[in-house]
């Protein structure tokens, strides 16, 4: 929280070819009356001694709600098997931070299509299976993006945290975010109540 009581929401994403519409995001946050944290947005305090990876983890660290926006591009920090953003959700679901996702519909289409190919009849993971970068879904990663956030490797009864919105467009986004955070005091009950789990 910040020092004047504003709650500090992390915006998640990735940012090349969509930076117009995280500054729509972030603006409609700062308009609602919170603190949003994105690097993009430059609201989002680094230090020169680390890493962008480690500064963007520090920041879900230090946030009280995370926002997620899986887009069809997986995005541009990759470092090793994952990227920056990915990370940034993963480290916000070990937290068991208050989080949000909203993911775009054609990762759902695209997790449906090729799962025939990506895996074999018994469920196993098809190690023949490849993928080549498309217009319409840059990276094949996305979809493991996608299944940790609906924590798709815990049985349904089990899974808490995990609601992930459908959107297309921005006006989806928006929608998403008026319905959820438009009653600031909701949102400080259910931060309570998560640290206390």
């Amino acid at each position: 929280m910040t020092a004047d009581g504003k709650i500090e929401i992390m915006i998640a994403s990735s940012v090349y070819g969509y930076e117009d519409q995280l500054n729509q995001i972030c603006g409609l946050f700062e308009q609602m009356g919170y603190h949003p944290v994105n690097s993009h947005y430059k609201t989002m305090p680094t230090d020169p001694t680390k890493s962008n990876l480690d500064n963007c983890i520090e920041a879900v660290n230090n946030c009280d709600v995370l926002f997620g926006v899986l887009r069809p591009f997986y995005g541009s920090g990759v470092i090793g098997d994952t990227s920056i953003t990915h990370e940034e959700m993963k480290r916000a679901i070990e937290l068991k931070k208050p989080r949000w996702f909203v993911a775009h519909r054609d990762i759902r289409v695209a997790r449906v299509l090729l799962k025939q190919y990506r895996f074999l009849p018994n469920g196993d993971p098809n190690p023949d299976f490849a993928y080549a970068r498309t217009k319409l879904m840059d990276d094949i990663r996305v979809i493991n993006m996608y299944d940790d956030t609906i924590q798709n490797d815990i049985p349904p009864e089990e899974r808490i945290g995990h609601w992930t919105d459908e959107f297309f467009d921005l006006n989806d986004i928006k929608k998403v975010i008026q319905t959820q955070f438009t009653d600031i005091d909701r949102i400080q009950g259910i931060i309570d109540k998560m640290n206390d789990l």
